[in-house]
């Protein structure tokens, strides 16, 4: 009876070395295989798009430009992960994972910049408003006189010309063009305060000299 049970072992132990190999390599398939993360590259793609899409590009470059940095990083780790064998796709994810959030900070940061840039717009179109009233104003009461008339006659069309650019930055605040709207308001501002105390000081000078 003990003689016979040697073959039995020795084959028993065959085909458990036969398994071993098999199993060692249907592990390691599985790793060499590891498939990259599909729902983690969508989800930063579509992040990366939202932010574009709400203008980042214009109100928020920086923050736009940290996404779009940190997506190509992770394009660029799933590129190389899938040129090789034994793929491991951990520092892809969390290059995504930094891209979602860059991006989500993006579109955040253009939403409230844009809406800064609004109120800017509007508070400076009033108060470029407000200035060239008071240039016009002081027009209406500049003395004439034979040598200031051709002065004041520039003036003028000065000031209606900052009238109709005016009207240019209301257009532009309600385009949406926020920063042009903004400069060109600043613009008249600036200028129609030039103006008011320029005649203001005209005004002054030939009441002094009357007396």
């Amino acid at each position: 009876m003990s003689g016979l049970s040697c073959p039995v072992e020795k084959g028993e132990a065959m085909r458990n070395l036969n398994i071993v190999p098999a199993a060692i390599l249907v592990l390691l398939g599985a790793v060499a295989c590891g498939e990259a993360p599909r729902e983690e590259i969508a989800a930063a793609q579509a992040a990366v798009e939202e932010a574009r899409n709400a203008e980042a590009g214009t109100w928020a470059p920086d923050e736009l430009q940290a996404a779009e940095e940190a997506m190509k990083a992770a394009d660029a780790e799933l590129a190389a992960q899938d040129q090789k064998w034994m793929k491991s796709y951990d520092k892809a994810a969390e290059l995504l994972a930094r891209a979602e959030e860059e991006a989500a900070r993006a579109a955040e940061a253009a939403a409230a910049n844009k809406e800064q840039a609004r109120q800017d717009a509007e508070a400076g179109i009033a108060a470029a408003d407000t200035a060239l009233q008071a240039a016009e104003a002081a027009l209406q009461v500049a003395p004439v006189s034979k040598d200031s008339k051709a002065d004041l006659e520039l003036y003028k069309g000065d000031l209606a010309t900052l009238r109709t650019s005016l009207q240019t930055a209301r257009d532009a605040l309600a385009a949406g063009d926020y920063k042009q709207a903004i400069e060109t308001a600043s613009t008249i501002n600036e200028k129609s305060t030039t103006i008011a105390a320029q005649l203001t000081e005209a005004r002054n000078k030939q009441a002094a000299a009357r007396r």
